[in-house]
């Protein structure tokens, strides 16, 4: 279990979140959450500490969602979450994001997080700029414009080293 500030990541297992897994694959159809028991019980076995590993999101003791950690490359680690229906709306994506990176830059160095958002899904790329993420349109141009965007936050220690 991972405490961040008002939430908590459990690491993914498939015996104990089967209620949690149903949920999520009945809510969407989208490509973001498409097949994402299938993704998180792939990782939930990954002995490494956070990266290449799948969390369920608990606040008050109470599955919101998912978030998955991708492996660390160049001190850079992508996100991948989703909300459960029942608690969009809310914030709670917002709190989900802001409480891992904080928990990220803070504890395994990271230099940057980054998030690849389908272009169509508006909300998404409106929490990502509320959680002061900024567009790579360097990574989407090199991308011909089609896939996803890239969206990315560098942690202020780094920003702060750079500017010296």
């Amino acid at each position: 279990m991972i405490k961040l500030e008002t939430l908590n990541l459990c690491r993914y297992d498939e015996n104990k979140h089967s209620s949690l897994k149903i949920s999520f694959e009945n809510e969407s159809k989208s490509n973001f959450i498409h097949n994402v028991s299938d993704r998180l019980s792939n990782f939930s076995n990954c002995k490494d500490f956070s990266f290449q590993s799948a969390y369920v999101v608990l606040e008050n003791n109470i599955p919101i969602g998912y978030v998955f950690i991708s492996n660390m490359f160049n001190d850079e680690v992508f996100l991948e979450l989703s909300v459960l229906k029942e608690f969009r709306g809310m914030g709670k994506a917002k709190k989900i994001i802001n409480e891992v990176c904080d928990y990220l830059f803070v504890n395994h160095n990271i230099r940057v997080v980054k998030l690849d958002i389908d272009p169509s899904n508006k909300n998404s790329i409106l929490t990502a700029q509320a959680c002061d993420f900024l567009f790579d349109e360097e990574e989407y141009e090199s991308r011909g414009f089609t896939g996803k965007m890239v969206f990315y936050k560098e942690s202020l220690c780094y920003v702060s080293k750079r500017r010296r």
